[in-house]
């Protein structure tokens, strides 16, 4: 007692002016004579414990008051609108304990009813009693003026509540967006969905695969409607009469149907036997809004359009398109925003930007991304060539979710990200001259939830080969342990070359053990490295996390071979522990303990030919036999550009081995630790030692810049040295190449019996012998092989090389599918299930024909001037049009198998007819069988050895003889043009031209004039699917007028049998 006395003696009352203001208007009607409130705290959306700390018991309440919150009009919300984790800025809420009145009702007396909404006692919230009572009335202009009075002082700090819509400039009914969400359905489940995520931003029509269709007003169970906790609504649906309500939405936790109560919505009934609702952020994650019963038929869209600019006009897409530049796009976003690709009216082709550089759609899954959404979009396959033209490409799409309200979930779920789990509507795409691509992008499938076309942007540099940062951090090697780093707190920016204590390095290409590379998640090059006439090639990063060797996938890293036999690495921020791995092999590994200087050089490509744009450096001191003279150090030198050495005249070079302490005039000498280049390879970088502490490689400077010169010298583009005290060396005369360095060269070509090892413009490769075969100055000898959708071509080495082609600079259409060698002869293969190679597939009614061809440039110049010539031959696997076999009589099963074998260039496939005993295709019927007449047979004709994908299986005609000749007189139609015989009505045609594999039934018969046996023939054709109705149409009344359009490609006839009679 003596302590509750103390604290009310030591109350202050507060008067309320500090938020509150008085009109100047003093008539008797409350609604022009009130005090403002305007406290953003009393919002019942807010949860903000850090604005818990009011207490209306402290107020000095006096008169009428009007609410606001944040300057929008507001007003008591009501026990119906009570909601989870509320707190209204105190311990206790208090709420309006029923419905507010309407202007005809006047003055009102209405119960406030208090409930204790301790943010961590949340079972108890919305649970009311009592506390006092106030007087309400409703003014024109939709608003409501109260008379507050002081709460019961028995409640911990209450405060009344408020909640604010926004004012209705325009009738809902007419404004608002669709939402056809089928996910969102209390019969769906499987899914993570936070609804949270949302930009929610004004009201919602709902539909279902286009139906018509409202909330659920009942309990809808938990792990329904995309995600785990449902929201219903918790009242009935308005009349239209009714017009905007406030209506409840409840969530079921398992065993309790409203355990949590979310924010209230508006709901209006509409015209036309519709809803529209006004929703908005559910109070936590795992919540979506549920999609209950259907209303009545297909109604039209009212659809979102996304901003977007056309830029010009004209046929070629790539003059005429829209731009679309949204960051949320991008793959390196791992937060959802809530957008959805289902809801824009995709129409024409797009050009696609991130913060204004230009973009393409991702050809990776990268675990975490969501692209804006909850599913990212992809593209199945490389993006086209110039040559290419407009190009089709699948899309397929992966569920990057995951729960955020149960946090172990977010491990669980990367693990099974990136693999294929829905597949869209395809898109089509083009190659623009200028680098970038547009896109005739459409409605996603909507029953993928939330998806979102992702893209990706690359920076264009100058050649990385010269512009990166070098990274000597031996704790990333493969081998070491102990550490944990974080890669994602590393300011990762531009092109990295890896070193290992000095050494050159480079990432490992294959699955690292976890807790190795400083990081428990170990990154992975998840592909070959580039050969330098790649160019820039991009490469998937896997992630070991302990379940897998590519459970985490990055986004995908930039890669360049360099000449000099080195990579460089356009590395990106990874999340979480993970960090980028480097091979080290044991014998590379030194076993010294250095002191390691920190490297870090940007290196400029030069606009200019260093050999003929050079000073000379011609100092005698810098020669190997000099000793220490002066102290000298070429940090003291304005270094500036490239260099070339002399000594009194003589050209002289670098060394290229350890030079002893206390040499070349200086106490540290400078030595180039690698091999000079050859012409060929142009600018290399090679790494510098200085001996010191009778260690050769004590102190590692920057790396430099070298080129071999016409002529046979070299120059340098030397730097000042990391340390005082060093110089530069110079070490001996540049000599001619010697025989034994000639054979070392030799030796890496392995020529075969029929080629012999030389050189050629600076390059050494392997040249016909005399009694190689020879062709033509303008044909090679060439072999190929077509089998299915595959395809071999081989060309003669040697043959190559003397026309001036290296094998090493030869690929397919797509530049990342070079040659293998195989016995003197450069091999290139393809195969359009899982390695295209920039393949193209097309059709001109005769044939259906895979293309690509091997390309490449040389260039046998040097210097100022370049001799470029370019190798491009085509070749093709043509799979030809018809061809009739017949099976022999006396070897005849049931099941026919005909094989067609076409020359070479000339492709290869199998088809096959199988009777059946049943529906379901499941017994076939083996060698001759006794059939009872009117006995119902099953049969199937499947295609095998062409790309299932893109190429189906279609039945002309089908008939029976009663010997084994397709020709003969007697005979009785079974399928004719597709369809079934109009004549015979026991035959159905179950599947046909939807894919490889056709099929039909009908019920056996048997021939007059003593016939017992029955031979059944079918003729086939093979149609592209692509831009074609390759599915018959056996409707009533509808004439097939294809003909012999494009889309057949190949016909064939087969048959089978026989077909024994057994008369009962």
């Amino acid at each position: 007692k003596p302590v509750l006395m103390f604290l009310l003696k030591n109350v202050t009352h507060r008067n309320v002016s500090s938020s509150a203001t008085t009109p100047t208007n003093y008539s008797f009607d409350p609604c022009k004579n009130y005090r403002v409130i305007n406290d953003y705290w009393r919002n019942t959306r807010s949860t903000d414990t850090n604005s818990r700390g009011h207490d209306d018991t402290v107020v000095e309440w006096k008169g009428w008051y009007r609410l606001y919150i944040e300057g929008k009009s507001a007003q008591l919300a009501e026990t119906l609108w009570c909601k989870s984790y509320t707190t209204c800025g105190g311990y206790t809420t208090l709420w309006l304990g029923g419905s507010h009145p309407r202007l005809e009702d006047g003055i009102i007396t209405q119960e406030i009813y208090k409930s204790d909404n301790y943010y961590w006692w949340y079972y108890n919230q919305c649970s009311f009693t009592r506390s006092s009572s106030v007087q309400v009335k409703a003014c024109p202009g939709d608003y409501y003026v109260y008379k507050l009075v002081r709460p019961d002082v028995s409640a911990p700090m209450p405060t009344y509540c408020a909640v604010g819509f926004n004012s209705l400039t325009d009738d809902p009914c007419h404004n608002y967006v669709s939402l056809d969400q089928p996910w969102r359905a209390n019969n769906e489940s499987g899914l993570n969905i936070c609804d949270s995520d949302f930009k929610w931003n004004g009201w919602y029509r709902l539909f279902y695969y286009g139906m018509n269709i409202h909330m659920p007003e009942s309990c809808v169970d938990v792990n329904r409607c995309g995600t785990y906790y449902g929201l219903w609504l918790n009242g009935t649906h308005p009349r239209i009469e009714d017009g905007v309500v406030t209506r409840q939405v409840c969530a079921n936790a398992g065993y309790d149907c409203c355990y949590f109560r979310s924010t209230p919505i508006r709901v209006k009934a509409c015209p036309g036997n519709y809803y529209v609702y006004e929703f908005v952020s559910p109070i936590i994650c795992n919540m979506a809004y549920c999609t209950g019963t259907f209303l009545i038929e297909i109604w039209s869209y009212v659809s979102v359009s996304i901003t977007a600019t056309p830029t010009s006009n004209g046929f070629d897409p790539c003059n005429k398109y829209i731009v679309i530049d949204e960051d949320w796009r991008n793959a390196l976003t791992t937060s959802k925003g809530g957008h959805d690709d289902t809801l824009v009216e995709w129409s024409g082709w797009y050009r696609l930007y991130l913060q204004g550089k230009s973009a393409q759609i991702s050809e990776w899954c990268t675990s975490f991304t969501t692209c804006g959404g909850y599913t990212q979009f992809w593209l199945n396959g490389s993006h086209p060539q110039l040559e290419d033209g407009i190009v089709t490409r699948e899309i397929y799409g992966t569920n990057n979710y995951y729960n955020n309200y149960y946090y172990y979930y977010y491990y669980y779920y990367y693990n099974n990200q990136c693999s294929y789990t829905h597949r869209s509507k395809p898109i089509q795409v083009k190659a623009c001259p200028g680098h970038y691509y547009v896109y005739k992008l459409v409605r996603p499938e909507l029953s993928i939830p939330m998806p979102s076309y992702c893209t990706v942007a690359f920076d264009n540099v100058a050649d990385p080969c010269y512009n990166y940062v070098s990274l000597d951090q031996p704790w990333r090697a493969n081998n070491e342990t102990g550490f944990w780093l974080f890669n994602r707190d590393f300011n990762w920016n531009g092109w990295y070359r890896l070193f290992y204590k000095g050494m050159n390095i480079r990432l490992s290409e294959s699955c690292i053990p976890t807790y190795r590379c400083g990081a428990y998640i170990t990154l992975w090059l998840n592909g070959p490295h580039p050969e330098i006439e790649d160019g820039v090639v991009i490469r998937e990063a896997c992630g070991n996390a302990g379940s897998g060797c590519c459970s985490l996938r990055l986004n995908p890293i930039r890669v360049k071979a360099c000449p000099g036999n080195y990579y460089v690495y356009d590395l990106v921020n990874p999340p979480y522990s993970t960090g980028y791995c480097t091979e080290i092999k044991a014998q590379t590994v030194s076993t010294k303990q250095n002191i390691t200087v920190s490297i870090t050089v940007a290196l400029t490509h030069p606009s200019y030919d260093p050999c003929y744009n050079y000073n000379v450096l011609d100092d005698p001191r810098r020669a190997i036999n000099q000793t220490r003279n002066s102290w000298w150090c070429d940090t003291d030198m304005n270094w500036n550009g490239w260099y070339r050495l002399l000594y009194q005249g003589s050209n002289i070079r670098m060394p290229e081995s350890c030079v002893s302490q206390g040499m070349c005039g200086t106490d540290v000498p400078l030595w180039l630790n690698g091999s000079h280049p050859r012409l060929e390879d142009g600018v290399v970088t090679r790494k510098i030692c200085g001996n010191w502490n009778n260690d050769c490689c004590y102190f590692k400077s920057y790396p430099i810049q070298v080129k071999a010169c016409p002529g046979n010298y070299y120059v340098y583009e030397f730097l000042s040295p990391s340390i005082c005290s060093s110089a530069y060396c110079a070490a001996q005369n540049i000599t001619t190449e010697t025989p034994d360095l000639m054979m070392d060269r030799c030796r890496e070509h392995t020529c075969t019996e029929h080629e012999r090892c030389g050189e050629r413009d600076g390059i050494y490769g392997c040249f016909c012998n005399e009694s190689h075969s020879q062709t033509g100055d303008e044909s090679y000898d060439s072999r190929e092989t077509c089998e299915s959708s595959s395809g071999t071509m081989s060309l003669s080495r040697c043959q190559l090389f003397e026309a001036g082609f290296p094998a090493n600079i030869l690929h397919l259409s797509d530049p990342s599918c070079n040659g293998t060698l195989q016995n003197g002869r450069l091999v290139f293969h393809f195969d359009n299930d899982d390695h295209i190679c920039g393949t193209n597939l097309t059709a001109n009614g005769t044939h259906f024909v895979y293309e690509n061809s091997i390309q490449g440039v040389a260039d046998s110049a040097g210097g100022p001037i370049n001799r470029k010539k370019q190798l491009e031959l085509h070749f093709s696997c043509i799979y030809q049009l018809s061809q009739t076999l017949t099976m022999d009589m006396e070897f005849n099963p049931l099941q026919s198998i005909v094989h067609k074998t076409l020359p070479d260039g000339q492709g290869m496939y199998q088809v096959s007819m199988i009777p059946f005993q049943d529906a379901a295709f499941s017994h076939p019927y083996n060698g001759s069988e006794d059939i009872v007449v009117d006995q119902r047979i099953y049969v199937e004709v499947i295609v095998k050895g062409v790309d299932s994908r893109q190429i189906s299986t279609v039945i002309d005609a089908c008939w029976v003889t009663p010997v084994n000749d397709q020709n003969f007189a007697v005979r009785w139609d079974l399928i004719i043009n597709k369809c079934p015989n109009p004549d015979d009505n026991t035959v159905k045609v179950l599947q046909n031209g939807v894919s490889t594999t056709s099929r039909f039934s009908f019920k056996m018969l048997a021939f007059n004039d003593n016939y017992s046996k029955v031979f059944l023939h079918c003729a086939i054709h093979l149609c592209l699917l692509q831009g074609n109705n390759c599915a018959a149409n056996c409707s009533p009344g509808h004439q097939d007028r294809a003909g012999r359009s494009v889309d057949i490609h190949d016909r064939s006839s087969i048959s089978v049998g026989p077909f024994i009679l057994e008369h009962r």
